[in-house]
């Protein structure tokens, strides 16, 4: 099974290991964004499915070379932000 820094090498289709630790930053950064956009931690730091799709979104955006398409990309990431705050329990704080 691949793991999420292939899946997002896939996306971006890049072959070499010259960008591994860029990528590893990017993909940490998305799920700091995916939280600071209210999804619970335990869905950001996940592996679902729709978790993934959002992370390698954020990468195409990061590393799209034409404006409108990383406008299109962080339009997309920002949408699925939403439905993932949207579609799983939030965190409650205990008091």
């Amino acid at each position: 099974m691949a793991t999420i820094n292939e899946k997002v090498k896939l996306a971006l289709r890049i072959s070499h290991n010259l960008l591994d630790a860029e990528i590893s930053d990017v993909i940490t950064s998305a799920r700091l964004e995916l939280k600071r956009a209210g999804v619970n931690s335990e869905t950001a730091e996940g592996n679902s499915e729709n978790v993934e799709t959002a992370i390698k979104t954020y990468a195409l955006a990061y590393y799209a070379s034409d404006v409108k398409d990383a406008e299109r990309y962080q339009e997309s990431f920002k949408y699925q932000c939403d439905c993932l705050r949207k579609s799983y329990p939030q965190e409650t704080e205990d008091v």
